[in-house]
């Protein structure tokens, strides 16, 4: 992320500098993805269609290029990119290869302008003249050494696979002319104990040639009927193998290279082309990772062809993909049609127990509570289960509270009876009352809503704990979270759905404050559920969203957000019901919640995959932006400042780093 400076000790967090990723609970296997790439006006989204990784100064990098041509470097550490693109290709480059060149790391490319160029990785430039050779685009590379030399091998729409020396810039032999049509892919491996290429060609035709001389030293044969569109090399049980992706048939396919003879059955899985495979080997068992146009990510073991794991979280078509190591852990780095580069652990997909125990769908709700001194984090999911977490140490808390039908929406947390409890809303129409500390939910459901309960609220008045939840079924009901009884009416003067709903105090009176898709802003007497008489109705303008309270200079203040990009969060006072002004630059804003930290009002803002955190009383962000890789559906603040940010099925918790040296958290969740 980019820094903004030092907020200063004035804030809640001090002499901070940044933040810092405490902890991170991942479910789907991802740790990283760089933002898409955006070209020049009018703004669209360039397509990744080559990735390779490297090592730059220690660090384990990724090299990206796409349809715009130009070459991008990240840090898969941080997920920063590094210095600005390298330029110099006139049409998309649709394959990459790294390698070591005179002990620099360096890339080499393949455009459709019919060119191959050498990068150095650490300053960007281009290294000699490009190669030219080729008579039609150039869609194929890789890279290895022949007698010492480093070479890299490149397959041409003419047909053709050409070797390039790459200290002299100059081809290596003669071009292996052993397609009748395109060349798409190309591989090396040792067979017989000399190196080869394999490469394949039009309608799936798969060629062996002596890397050396040109020979090709098998007839071709036939790996896909209607063409491969992916072509990796591994050896298998001690034999040379080529690993390849069908473009109509959807399937991995792995050949004996010594035989020309398929090994087992086709791995299937995938729904649309294989578009890529990069190869590697986990505990002991050779895999393969596969990238398709059905957007997935998928893991398999070539031994037993099974399918190991399933990742998702690309938009678009997967068209390149590598492996690196990261943090000691093995990843994959994908490239796609969306505009990103994403990174998965691949030790997730072995399916260890460890990581069973997270939300295996959407978590759409976060709270805290303290148990026995202990903070807990608190989420819901459309798993339709609660589950709990060590604020401290990320690690899972006591047993997941299961009893609702449906997704869990809606989350508070209070106490009763000196023990702290959780309130939960979901979409089988009821709120439970859990002891997360027991484990064990408390009484009956509470019934009455005739639709989802997408919004609950938690406060206490008069020495009673309560709890409001409010829903599409237009009503804001009270309860005795002691007792489980309702307070008074329904409250039913809203014309559309209640969206959220939160509380505070007016004059020592506690107040509910809801909003509504018709744009209202209204406000209740806890005590009677009857709606306040003076100044009854704010309006927001347009849908309310989300709603937020804090005390801010004694006066109890709301936080408005609706659903329209370019929409502000609106502040209000609760009093008046009057707006007393906007939180600046914080817009198309899909989260908002506020809180005390240390005495100081803050607010937590998410747009999209971007979370900000403010100072209510300046009106000034604090700190800078964090960025995560996926669309952010809940954030809570716990009670010493941390940030809690859940995305997709992923948790992860965020510290203030206290100084210039802290080394703050970078835009991916690593």
């Amino acid at each position: 992320m980019s820094e903004i400076g030092s907020s200063g000790p004035s804030t809640p967090f001090g002499d901070m500098h940044g933040w810092a990723l405490r902890w991170d609970w991942r479910s789907t296997g991802e740790v990283a993805s760089m933002p898409p790439v955006v070209g020049p006006p009018p703004a669209r989204r360039q397509g990744v269609h080559a990735v390779a990784t490297s090592m730059l100064e220690g660090r384990p990098v990724a090299a990206a290029a796409g349809k715009e041509g130009s070459v991008r470097l990240w840090d898969l550490t941080t997920g920063q990119q590094i210095r600005e693109p390298a330029t110099g290709h006139s049409k998309a480059a649709y394959a990459m290869a790294t390698t070591t060149l005179d002990g620099r790391s360096v890339a080499v490319t393949v455009s459709n302008d019919k060119s191959a160029r050498v990068w150095d990785l650490t300053t960007g430039q281009q290294i000699g003249s490009l190669f030219t050779d080729h008579e039609a685009m150039v869609r194929a590379v890789a890279t290895t050494t022949l007698d010492g030399r480093p070479v890299a091998v490149t397959g041409g729409f003419d047909g053709a696979v050409r070797v390039w020396d790459l200290r002299t810039g100059r081809q290596a032999g003669e071009p292996f002319t052993g397609h009748l049509g395109m060349v798409g892919n190309v591989a090396t491996t040792v067979l017989d104990g000399r190196p080869v290429v394999v490469s394949s060609g039009a309608l799936g035709q798969i060629a062996v040639s002596d890397l050396s001389t040109g020979e090709q030293i098998r007839e071709t044969f036939t790996s896909h009927k209607d063409g491969a569109s992916a072509l990796a090399t591994t050896v298998l049980d001690g034999r040379p193998v080529a690993v390849t992706g069908g473009h109509y048939d959807e399937a991995v396919r792995v050949w004996d290279l010594a035989t020309s003879r398929q090994i087992g059955e086709p791995l299937t899985g995938h729904r649309r082309a294989v578009e890529a495979i990069a190869v590697t080997e986990l505990d002991g068992r050779s895999v393969a990772v596969t990238g398709g146009d059905d957007t997935t990510v998928r893991l398999w073991d070539l031994a037993t062809g099974k399918q190991l794991h399933v990742f998702a979280g690309h938009s678009d078509f997967v068209w390149a993909v590598d492996i690196a190591v990261l943090d000691g852990r093995p990843v994959a780095v994908t490239g796609s049609s969306d505009g990103t580069v994403r990174v998965w652990d691949l030790l997730f997909g072995l399916g260890s127990a460890e990581l069973a125990t997270g939300h295996r769908r959407q978590v759409r709700a976060v709270t805290t509570v303290s148990i026995d001194g202990q903070p807990i984090v608190v989420t819901g999911s459309d798993d339709h289960s609660v589950r709990m977490w060590d604020l401290g140490s990320g690690e899972p808390f006591g047993q997941p509270l299961i009893g609702h039908t449906g997704p869990v929406r809606a989350l508070a947390g209070t106490a009763v009876d000196d023990r702290a409890v959780v309130v939960t809303g979901s979409d089988d129409h009821t709120a439970r009352v859990w002891d997360p500390a027991a484990g064990q939910q408390l009484g009956t459901p509470l019934t009455g809503h005739t639709a989802a309960v997408s919004s609950v609220a938690t406060t206490s008045a008069s020495g009673r704990p309560l709890a409001v939840t409010a829903g599409p079924d237009k009503t804001v009901r009270v309860w005795n979270l002691a007792t489980g009884g309702q307070i008074g009416a329904p409250g039913v003067s809203h014309h559309r759905w209640v969206s959220a709903v939160a509380t505070a105090s007016i004059d020592g009176t506690p107040v509910s404050v809801a909003g509504s898709w018709n744009g209202s802003i209204r406000v209740r007497d806890l005590a009677t559920n009857r709606q306040s008489c003076a100044h009854p109705t704010g309006r927001h303008g347009k849908n309310v969203q989300q709603i937020a309270t804090a005390v801010v200079g004694g006066q109890p203040m709301a936080l408005t957000s609706g659903n329209d990009v370019d929409e502000p969060v609106k502040l209000w006072d609760v009093t008046t019901r009057q707006q007393i002004g906007e939180l600046p630059s914080a817009t198309g804003v899909q989260i908002v919640t506020a809180a005390t930290v240390k005495g100081h009002p803050v607010a937590v803002t998410a747009s999209y995959r971007t979370v900000q955190v403010w100072d209510l009383t300046t009106r000034r962000q604090i700190g800078p932006a964090l960025h995560v890789p996926a669309y952010v559906t809940a954030v809570a603040v716990a009670e010493g400042g941390d940030i809690i940010v859940c995305f997709g099925t992923d948790i992860a918790v965020f510290t203030s780093a206290p100084s210039r040296y802290a080394n703050p958290v970078c835009s991916p969740v690593l």
